[in-house]
Parts: C-alpha cells; structure tokens; sequence
C-alpha cells in the first residue's frame, strides 16, 4: 500500500478535512493520520511502516481499512491505483484543476419541485441579487436592434422548451443542427500541420469537442446511439446493449423522456491541454461548449424546433455508454432536440 497522490487537505474551524479528488471521498482526519499518509509515500506494507515510522500493530490495524475505504489509502494493482498511474499519465493542469473537475462529476441531482421549495424558502431569508443592471438616467439609446434583422430576429426566437409537441423530428433537422454546432468547414495550417475549421470559435483552432446522438424517434435513422463525424458529416454507430432512457443520462429529467433526440458533447481534453499547459485552458473548453450549444439551438429555431440545454449529466454513465475511457474523456454539455409544444402546454424557461 501507500498513500494515494490525490489527496487535497483544507483546514476548518478545529478539524482538517481530506478530498481525493478522483474518487470524491471526503472525510475528517487528525495530525497524526496527516503525518502516517505523508510517511507512507511509497508501497510499503502495514508492518514495514510499523517498524519504521513507529506507529504499532494494533493501531494501524484499526485505521488501516478506514483509510483503504476513504481511498487515502491505495493498495498496489487496485482500481483506484490504475486511476492514479492514468491520472499521472495523461492529466496535465495540475491538482487545483483536477480538483474541480473530478470533484463536480456524477452530482446528486434534485428534482424541479425540490429546487422550486428551496428557491421559496431561500427567498424568505436571502432578497434575490437583482437579474439585470440599468444605467442612470442620461445614458445613450441605442438604434432598435430587431428591426428588419433577420439574424436577431431568429435568436430572439429561440426559447428552451421542456414538452416535446411531436413525436419525431426529421433526419435533416438533426443533420441542421449537428453541422451548425460542429461542422468542418474548412482548414488552415501552423507550425505543426493542418487544423480544422469550425464555425464556432475554438482556442487554438483544437476543436476538442465529439458530439454523440442518443435517438428514439428520428425519422430516416434507427433508434440508437451515434457518434457525428463533423469530418465527414456522418453519423456511425455505437455498439450498445440497450438504448437508456434519456433521463437516465441527463440526472433524471424524466421530461427528456419525451424527447425524440439528445444531443451529448463530449470533450477530448488531451487535444487543448495537448497545446495548452496553462491550466486557463481548461476554461477555454469550457466555453466552447457554449459556443456550440448555441449554435445547435440556433438552428434548431430555425428549423421550428427547441433545443433545451443541460449541465446536469450522469458523466460515468455516459462515458460507459458512449466507450469513453481516458480519464481526459470529458462529457460536458447536453441537449434535447424535438418539436416544442403549443404555449399552452409547453414548461418553458428563457
């Protein structure tokens, strides 16, 4: 065994508390356990560390299996060992990164009534910060922006409706919508070879999205799981036991359900940190999945349909469907594709 290299430790009103990142365990530990996790750095047995660093037989036999269940500490070839040595292997942006990152996977999800009473009840307590900012009195107007302006016209269409009016949606529709989120149209070159080029901006031209289409009611296409080649503009394949349920993937939204199509963009993190040491560039991936979320939404508007957008994912779920198994492999961004309901059926947020 040994200590596991990827422990953070924070201080707190008269405790210290220990986060391994990569497996989310958090527990409570004293000094004395700090100073036995930062003796037993290298693989050692419990009596090899008992002979040199004093700690007797019996102690360590009490704390020992709580600190292999906390993951503080790893046992040599165990899973958690493979998820460090890849971690050491392929991760580039440093611990306060890593941190994040590993920290916010496979979230505990609420449901909207639980997140409507807490909003209640938080109201009671804590006045709103206000949504928007004016400007005092004197300040310019600006000449009227949807005037005659087809562009605006159709973003100030776009609307995130959660009940599907239809069905299906149309083979061309998703194709619409696919290419304008990830769709190559063109290539420049650098110092290194070629690059492709997108019509969302990417930092570095390193484009570290893949989107996967999660179908149940695509009109032209079986219901399945894909991935969309923006190289070709084609969809393949994924071998999969079963088609899940969309909410299953998207933190139990059961009104995914009804959805005809999901729209999963997952990021390659190795292709931007590749690049990118500086650990900024984890934020850069970030929003480029904005980017092309709008894109995506923005021809889904104009092709009658509502693209509703979601950040609450199920990542290990995803990545085991999809075959994602680099520990850089990064599910980030989710969308629904359908026909949207009537205003007077229709759960609708801006």
């Amino acid at each position: 065994m040994r200590s596991s290299k990827t422990l953070v430790f924070y201080t707190g009103p008269g405790k210290v508390t220990a986060c391994n990142f990569l497996t989310r365990s958090v527990f409570e530990c004293s000094s004395e356990v700090i100073g036995l996790l930062a003796a037993w750095d290298k693989w050692a047995s419990p009596a090899d560390v008992s002979r040199s660093h004093g700690w007797s037989h019996s102690e360590l036999r009490a704390i020992v299996p709580q600190l292999v269940d906390f993951s503080a500490l790893v046992t040599a070839g165990s899973q958690i060992a493979e998820q460090e040595a890849a971690f050491s292997g392929q991760w580039g942006w440093g611990v306060p990164t890593a941190l994040m990152h590993f920290c916010v996977q496979d979230s505990e999800f609420i449901s909207i009534e639980q997140s409507e009473e807490r909003q209640i009840e938080r109201a009671g307590r804590i006045p709103q910060p206000d949504l928007l900012l004016k400007n005092p009195p004197g300040a310019i107007r600006l000449p009227e922006a949807l005037d005659d302006n087809e562009l605006l016209a159709l973003m100030a269409r776009r609307r995130t409706n959660r009940s599907a009016g239809a069905p299906t949606i149309t083979l061309k529709q998703l194709s619409d919508c696919l290419f304008a989120g990830l769709g190559i149209t063109g290539e420049t070159t650098n110092c290194v070879g070629s690059l492709p080029l997108a019509m969302t901006p990417s930092g570095g031209a390193r484009n570290p999205y893949e989107a996967y289409v999660v179908a149940t009611a695509v009109e032209g296409l079986d219901p399945g799981v894909y991935h969309y080649s923006a190289a070709d503009h084609d969809l393949g394949r994924i071998s999969a036991n079963h088609l899940p349920k969309i909410s299953d993937l998207i933190g139990g939204q059961e009104w995914a359900d009804a959805m005809p199509c999901l729209i999963l963009l997952c990021a390659k993190l190795d292709r931007t940190m590749w690049k990118y040491e500086d650990a900024n560039a984890y934020r850069v991936v970030l929003i480029e999945a904005g980017h092309i979320g709008q894109n995506i939404m923005l021809a889904a508007t104009n092709r009658g349909l509502s693209a509703c957008p979601t950040a609450a994912l199920r990542h290990s779920a995803i990545k085991r469907l999809l075959g994602l198994d680099r520990l850089t492999d990064a599910p980030v961004y989710a969308l629904t594709i359908a026909v949207p309901a009537s205003h007077s059926e229709a759960r609708s947020i801006n």
